[in-house]
This record gives C-alpha cells, sequence and structure tokens, in this order.
C-alpha cells in the first residue's frame, strides 16, 4: 500500500512542477551555485597545501562528491517535508494526517519529492565518478557495495536527526529557527570528519553523528575506512532511526490538535 501511495506522491509533485518549469530550473540552479562554493572553497584550500586531514586534492574531490550525492537523496526525499511540518502543526493541518489509516510520519515526511532534486542526484553522481578518475583508482565492488551501504546509513542518521527537530515544533509551534539550527548542524558534514579534533569530533561522531554520513561512505570507496567507524555508521544508521520515530510517536502523543 505505501509504495502506491509514495507514486502518488511522485506523480502529483511532478505534475505541479512541470507547470513551473522556471522554477524548477531556479531550484537546480541554486542547488548548482551551493555545489560550485563548496569546490571554489577547497579549490582555493589546495592553492596553499597539498593535503587538508590527509586528504589529497583529488580524495577531497571523491568527498565532497560524496557530499552531493548523499544532499542530493535527502533533498529528494525528505528536506522539504521536514520545513513543511511545522506548518502542519501551526495551521492544524496535522489533524488531517492523524485521521487518515496509514503512518503519520510517513504521510508527512514522504508527502513531497524534490524534483529538482533528481537532476542534482545526477550531477553528484557525475562528479563523483570525475573525482575517482583524477584519483587513478578503481574501487573494487566491495568498496562500492559498502559505499552504498554507508550512504544509506548516513542518510538514516541525516533523516533521524531531522525527525528529532520536526518532532520538537510540537511544543515550539514554529520551527523555522529549528531547521535553521539543523541546516547549521549539517554544515559540519560538508567537511571531512578527520578535520575535527576533541571534543567536537567526537560530538559529531557520536551524539549529533552527521559526521558518519558523507565521510565514511568516501572513504569506504577510497578503501582508507576504519573498520571500526564503519560498524559504528551501520549501528548508529539503526539506532538514531529508531529512537527519532519513538520520539516522534511519543510527541505526537502530546499534539493536542488545532482547536487549543
Amino acid at each position: 500500500m505505501y509504495w502506491r501511495i509514495w507514486l502518488s506522491f511522485f506523480t502529483n509533485c511532478l505534475s505541479r512542477e512541470m507547470e513551473y518549469r522556471g522554477h524548477l530550473f531556479m531550484q537546480f540552479m541554486v542547488d548548482m551555485v551551493w555545489y560550485g562554493v563548496q569546490i571554489g572553497l577547497f579549490e582555493v584550500i589546495y592553492l596553499h597545501t597539498p593535503s587538508v586531514a590527509g586528504f589529497s586534492r583529488a580524495e577531497m574531490l571523491v568527498f565532497l562528491g560524496t557530499v552531493f550525492v548523499t544532499d542530493a537523496v535527502n533533498m529528494m526525499l525528505f528536506s522539504h517535508n521536514f520545513w513543511h511540518f511545522p506548518e502542519y502543526v501551526r495551521t492544524g493541518e496535522l489533524d488531517f494526517f492523524l485521521t487518515k489509516p496509514a503512518s503519520t510520519f510517513f504521510l508527512t515526511c514522504f508527502r513531497y519529492i524534490n524534483i529538482a532534486a533528481i537532476a542534482n542526484f545526477g550531477f553528484g553522481l557525475g562528479f563523483l565518478l570525475y573525482a575517482l578518475h583524477l584519483t587513478a583508482f578503481t574501487p573494487p565492488l566491495l568498496n562500492v557495495v559498502l559505499f552504498v551501504i554507508l550512504c544509506f546509513t548516513g542518510l538514516c542518521i541525516n533523516v533521524a536527526v531531522q525527525t528529532f527537530f520536526a518532532a520538537l515544533s510540537i511544543w515550539t509551534v514554529s520551527g523555522e529557527g529549528i531547521q535553521y539550527l539543523y541546516h547549521n548542524l549539517f554544515s559540519f558534514a560538508s567537511r571531512p570528519d578527520a578535520v575535527y579534533k576533541g571534543y567536537m569530533r567526537r560530538a559529531l561522531l557520536y551524539v549529533f553523528p552527521l559526521a558518519l554520513v558523507a565521510s565514511i561512505p568516501a572513504r569506504a570507496l577510497m578503501g582508507t575506512l576504519d573498520i571500526s567507524l564503519m560498524l559504528w555508521s551501520v549501528c548508529a544508521g539503526g539506532l538514531f532511526l529508531w529512537s527519532a520515530l519513538v520520539f516522534f510517536s511519543w510527541a505526537l502523543s502530546h499534539y493536542s490538535g488545532a482547536s487549543s
């Protein structure tokens, strides 16, 4: 049943975006500007040093390609939905979802698909392949399989953090500040985990483990992965997502409706 619901969500979003192709193109271009800023930042840094935290220029581009791919999947499937959730709480539209014979989390967090992010995913994947070409390293099949698995667990962590922040809007009602807090935290994920030291590194690996989202898959692809971090990434994906869903359900039990 759920895959058919999601398919209807997708067709509705596609039909709507096709009516406003200029807006669709601008969404794509905004993300291209962000990608360009990220690439340009590291290109400037590598003008002054041959490596950053043990990453050569080509390896850093592999990392950036992984960031682009994982971010595109998150933007395509989830990000817009978490931006909308506080609005459901504020306007009382959440009441509508609670009355439906389907998971409230699914209906609210899978409702909108960002069609422009499909093109972003294509760009990110192409950039990743280009970066691998620069490294002159052909990853064996095992590395590719680990990369896909760790991208998935990284996505689970990303969704879990967003779920946690969205659920807080049950009490705060206005969730704009919370969403900005998440995006500020996610900016740490757009840098390799090795650049962080001490307490900050531990926080980004174990408390808000967004440093696992792109760094660990990129290391797996290049064959430089610490097996303990790989195992933690897999465990963290399941643990944090389960905890976030439990917290989301608990938060919904405290929702008093639009009439209150």
